[in-house]
């Protein structure tokens, strides 16, 4: 589904993504750890183009984004991105979040939008809140709505970028269980990640990335139970006995 070819990105002198080069398939659930700074959210947002690598190939579905005939427009209705800090329109209904996009883009009309949009708050527990503003609501039912709002577009791909990070513990649950169900029903995954366990029990990858690079591109059981990268060994250690 996604070939990332010789990808590269720079901030100024600092390289911060060096010659990357992997495949993700249909259905996987990539768990991306490793130390701040390795270059995890930059990775992921060059996948959807919000940034742009300096060098390489990234295709979708066999279309090169990095190409600037791309409709990026066309490819991000695909796939969709979950923030830290949810994103929300501050001054939109929670419905409105909701219906936004596919509305503006002619994917949906008003009707439909409003039925999914219903039928995605029963799925992320919320029904009770399509009339509520943001602020109204929990860390956690802003992390579920932009969830819910990621898939009004039918995506074949959701990148969350430290989904969990600015939640209070008690709320991080709430959310890596949603997270869990879209995973059982084959959704394409890619997820930058301190929550261990959902790393070693939902992901079939992770990606260790460290300066710049995917140092280890392995199955949960054999980098918790075997790793053999230093780097990733001593990780570990840290994040594992904190």
């Amino acid at each position: 589904m996604i070939k990332i070819k010789n990808l590269h990105k720079k901030y100024g002198n600092l390289e911060v993504l060096k010659n990357i080069n992997t495949e993700i398939s249909q259905g996987d659930i990539i768990a991306i750890i490793g130390p701040s700074g390795g270059g995890k959210s930059t990775f992921l947002r060059c996948i959807n183009r919000l940034e742009l690598a300096d060098s390489g190939e990234i295709f979708i579905k066999g279309e090169n984004i990095l190409d600037p005939k791309t409709d990026i427009n066309k490819i991000r209705q695909k796939v969709s991105m979950v923030f830290q800090h949810f994103n929300l329109f501050a001054n939109k209904t929670i419905m409105q979040n909701l219906c936004l996009a596919p509305v503006k883009t002619k994917i949906l009309n008003q009707e439909a939008a409003i039925k999914k949009a219903r039928n995605l708050l029963k799925k992320v527990g919320l029904c009770d809140k399509e009339d509520a503003m943001p602020h109204q609501l929990s860390g956690g039912q802003k992390q579920r709505i932009a969830i819910a709002r990621s898939l009004m577009m039918n995506p074949d791909v959701i990148l969350f970028d430290e989904p969990t990070s600015a939640l209070d513990p008690e709320m991080i649950g709430e959310v890596l269980s949603i997270m869990k169900d879209l995973a059982k029903e084959g959704l394409t995954m890619l997820v930058v990640t301190h929550e261990m366990g959902f790393a070693k029990n939902v992901a079939n990858r992770i990606f260790f990335m460290d300066k710049g690079n995917i140092a280890v591109d392995d199955t949960p059981k054999e980098v918790f139970e075997h790793p053999k990268n230093e780097r990733l060994k001593e990780f570990l250690n840290k994040v594992l006995n904190h």
